[in-house]
This record gives structure tokens, C-alpha cells and sequence, in this order.
């Protein structure tokens, strides 16, 4: 079984963080799926390479120096550019299918895995108007997002689902919304992101008093929530570390923040994905305030890792965490609730190890070797 990948986001080298994720999925799958993976090129990268048994192929879209679409999320940026962003992002997928296409007849391929509606369904819906292969696509959150707030979002999701065999949302969350900006029921199975076993460790035996966050710095993840909800804790008495792990736009309001409430924060900036389950370690607590998520990996990192866990009772969160169980479950923007969760958690300890323990055990369905088995008899049936 020959299976392509199409995506924007897929590790450019060791430690990248784009994709990271699909490329778990992508090594994990059994040897009877052979995965071959498109993906755009970037400066200083091969056109072909192989990693692992994994075969990536980039197809170009630019001269090289100009390649900066992909992998740094500049694709939404481009799109408010005007007539210039527009003819990009129309180069970029041009590209895009002629590579597929190209790809379809030299490497065989038996099935199309398409990773995000856009630009990679998009691309697909194009691609193959001339060949019968099935598609499948998984949309992961950025993607459905961007689409609520596209005047013509409804008309397009409508135009890339008509193709696709099986949609494969990583929350029930993000199926569902999928679902009202389209007014299209397709058949679903919820195939969530797959964790890197890198992450579990041994079960904590002392909470440690240090919070950790992790994301991007933008303001959809709500991070001055959580620094607001420890600046209430301190008012009262307890005083918490707290490290930031990401960068983005929201990176120096953040810290004016921190220093406005007084809270003792380490703001690590972006760090390679191998890197971060070694600052878990020196956390007791991970939170993740975030409204519209689509899945929320933080978590189930965090999780893995032995940490007791904090979500929004939104989004795809509510997948992750079953409230008051392997974690807590909190009111979206709600300060208040968010200080008084993390004061519950330290104010019993051996309860709060037990919640991390059972939280750990939980997150192990997430890891990327179950997702992979699961999803290779997915492909099988689809093309039985």
C-alpha cells in the first residue's frame, strides 16, 4: 500500500517543530504502508530525501529565497496582501498539483492522506479530477478556523469535501464545526494528533510548584489569562514559577504582564520538539487556557510527561481531559476559576498526583504508535 502525505508543515530538520507531529504518524505507520510525503521546499533543503522509511518530496514554488510561505506561517499573511498575496498562494498551489499529479503516476500510489483543508485539500480537490484514488483529509484547527471567517469558506469546504472519501478531524469539536461552515455531513473518524513517546516519564512522586504553558505567543491561546489567574494567587499568598514555552506576537505584552503582576516567569521562547519533555520535567503543572482549539497536543504532552493538567472546557480540550478525573476542566476566560483550579491542585497534593497518574495512563491512547495502527486499517478498509 503506497500512501501519499500532502502537507505544508512537516520537519525541515532535526528539532523543527512544523509538523512534527506528521511525522510521528508518518514513522510510526506499519512497513505494509509505504509513505511517501509532499511538502514545500524551503532554502536549504533537498527536493528528495529519505527519513527513516519515510520518502519526502518538496516541490518547488519560488525562487528560493522567496520560498517562505510554508513553515513560517506567513500563508495567512499573504492572503491579506491583495492581488500580490493572491497570485502567491495561486503559484504555491499550482505547484502543489503539479507535484501531486507528477507524484501519482511515478510512485503508484494506492491512497492520498491530505493534511489540513488548506492548502493541501484544496490542492487535492485539483489534483485529482482526473484519477478515481481515494482521499482522505484530516483537518487539525487552524485550518476550520480560517475557514468561519472566509466569506466564500462555506462554498470552498463544500467544493473540497465533495471528493474526499472519510474526514478525519482530530477533536469531535472541530468535526462539528466543520460540519456548520459547510452544511456537509460526511462520514467521519476522529483521528486525533498523535504523541511522541519521548514525552512519558515516571510518575511524579512531589508536585512541583512551577507552571508551565505551552503554544504560540498569539492571543487565541490566552496566556495573560493565566498570568492574570497567578497574579489573583499572589494577592493571596501563594507565589508560583511560571515558564513560557513559545514565541509569537503576543511575546512582549506577555511579559509586561508578568512584570505588571509581579509574577516570577521564564519566557523559554520556541524550542525543538526533542527538547521540551526535559522542561516538563522541572513543572508540576501544565495549562493550557486556550479558546478554539482544535485538539490542545500540549496537553497530552503535558500528561505523558506525569503533570497534572488544566484545559478550557472548550474545543477539542474536551476529548483530552475528563474533568475532575485526569484533569481539570475550567470556565473560558474566566480568571478566577483558573486561579482557584491551580489552588485546588496544590492544596492536595496526593490528590493531585493521583488525577496526574490517571491522566498519564489516559494519554497513552494518544500515543503515535495507536494512532498509526488505527490508522492503517482505516486505509485498508477504504480500499477494500
Amino acid at each position: 500500500m503506497r500512501v501519499l502525505f500532502l502537507t505544508h508543515n512537516y520537519p525541515r530538520f532535526k528539532g523543527d517543530q512544523a509538523g512534527t507531529f506528521i511525522e510521528e504518524l508518518a514513522l510510526a505507520l506499519p512497513d505494509d504502508c509505504k509513505v511517501l510525503v509532499l511538502c514545500p521546499h524551503a532554502k536549504g533543503l533537498r527536493i528528495k530525501e529519505k527519513r527513516g522509511k519515510v520518502t519526502i518530496y518538496r516541490f518547488r514554488y519560488a525562487a528560493e529565497r522567496k520560498e517562505t510561505l510554508a513553515y513560517e506561517g506567513k500563508m495567512l499573511a499573504s492572503l491579506r496582501q491583495g492581488i500580490k498575496g493572491i497570485i502567491e498562494l495561486f503559484i504555491f498551489t499550482f505547484s502543489f498539483v503539479k507535484s501531486i499529479r507528477k507524484l501519482i503516476v511515478s510512485e503508484n500510489i494506492d491512497i492520498i492522506h491530505a493534511h489540513w483543508l488548506m492548502p493541501a485539500g484544496i490542492a487535492a480537490r485539483l489534483a485529482l479530477s482526473s484519477w478515481h484514488i481515494p482521499l482522505l483529509l484530516s483537518v487539525h484547527g487552524t485550518d476550520v478556523m480560517l475557514l468561519k471567517n472566509l466569506i466564500f469558506g462555506r462554498a470552498l469546504s463544500r467544493w473540497v469535501l465533495s471528493r474526499i472519501r472519510l474526514l478525519m478531524p482530530v477533536s469531535r469539536f472541530l468535526g462539528d464545526t466543520l460540519e456548520k461552515i459547510s452544511g456537509v455531513k460526511k462520514q467521519k473518524e476522529l483521528l486525533p494528533m498523535p504523541a511522541s513517546k519521548n514525552f512519558l516519564a515516571r510518575p511524579k512522586r512531589r508536585l512541583a510548584k512551577r507552571i508551565v504553558a505551552i503554544g504560540n505567543l498569539v492571543k487565541q491561546k490566552r496566556f495573560d489569562v493565566l498570568i492574570d489567574a497567578l497574579g489573583v494567587l499572589a494577592e493571596v499568598g501563594i507565589k508560583l514559577d511560571l515558564a513560557i514555552v513559545g514565541d509569537g506576537p503576543e511575546r512582549k505584552s506577555l511579559e509586561d504582564l508578568c512584570l505588571e503582576k509581579n509574577i516570577n516567569t521564564i519566557f523559554v521562547g520556541r524550542q525543538p520538539h526533542h527538547k521540551i519533555p526535559e522542561i516538563l520535567k522541572d513543572a508540576g503543572i501544565l495549562v493550557l487556557p486556550s479558546v478554539d482549539e482544535g485538539f490542545g497536543l500540549a496537553l497530552v504532552e503535558g500528561q505523558l510527561a506525569g503533570l497534572a493538567v488544566i484545559g478550557a472546557d472548550a474545543g477539542g480540550q474536551r476529548d483530552i481531559i475528563e474533568d475532575g478525573k485526569t484533569g481539570i476542566l475550567v470556565k473560558p476566560d474566566d480568571v478566577h476559576s483558573l486561579a482557584k483550579a491551580i489552588a485546588d491542585l496544590l492544596s492536595d497534593e496526593r490528590k493531585t498526583l493521583k488525577m496526574a497518574a490517571l491522566g498519564q495512563a489516559n494519554a497513552k491512547r494518544f500515543l503515535a504508535g495507536y494512532a498509526a495502527t488505527r490508522l492503517s486499517d482505516i486505509y485498508k478498509r477504504v480500499l477494500s
